[in-house]
């Protein structure tokens, strides 16, 4: 919880003490944290009347945030490596683990607020998930420089290529299993 406090209060120091140290089950741990955080945030925000469904819909967001996190650390992993960067496959999870810790933080608060009255829970909302959201960028853009040894210019079109790629994935992948059963069955000859 040590890491946490000092990501939250001062993240140059907990990047550069995860720097040294290349500590994988602190960032695994924070990870899990982080994660569980936005489940239970999801706990508190989601409307249902069957308790099960809100239980099993934030263990659902839970796993797939976790493996949502170590594969987009593999992909920005292979993108700042080929951009120039020194860093390794450690590097890039703890970047992205750090960068979303304040922005776990962030849906906790707007979902209790929400929970409170919607209207409250709009208004506190925007504010905190703007600084939290502010927050974890700027976070991910200094763990990436430092991680990788690379320019801020470089970080920003690393970041941009595994945005850009991850949207050309989830638009083919989800044209083709449109498309298929449409056209599955059509043979030319």
């Amino acid at each position: 919880m040590e890491r946490v406090k000092e990501i939250l209060l001062n993240p140059l120091a907990a990047i550069t003490k995860a720097k040294k140290e290349r500590n994988l089950n602190k960032t695994i741990l924070i990870m899990i944290f982080s994660w569980f955080i936005i489940a239970v945030s999801f706990l508190f925000s989601y409307n249902s009347e069957f308790m099960i469904i809100k239980i099993s819909s934030s263990i659902a967001i839970f796993l797939f945030g976790i493996l949502f996190s170590i594969f987009f650390s593999y992909i920005l992993n292979i993108v700042m490596k080929i951009l120039g960067g020194k860093g390794k496959y450690y590097e890039a999870l703890t970047a992205t683990t750090y960068s979303s810790l304040p922005v776990s933080f962030g849906f906790l608060i707007m979902s209790i607020a929400y929970a409170i009255h919607p209207m409250i829970g709009m208004i506190i909302g925007f504010i905190i998930f703007a600084i939290t959201t502010a927050s974890s960028l700027s976070i991910y853009f200094r763990a990436i420089k430092e991680f990788y040894s690379t320019d801020i210019f470089v970080n920003f079109i690393g970041i941009l290529i595994v945005i850009y790629s991850l949207i050309i994935s989830m638009y083919i992948s989800t044209f083709f299993s449109i498309s298929f059963p449409l056209f599955g069955n059509l043979r030319i000859f």
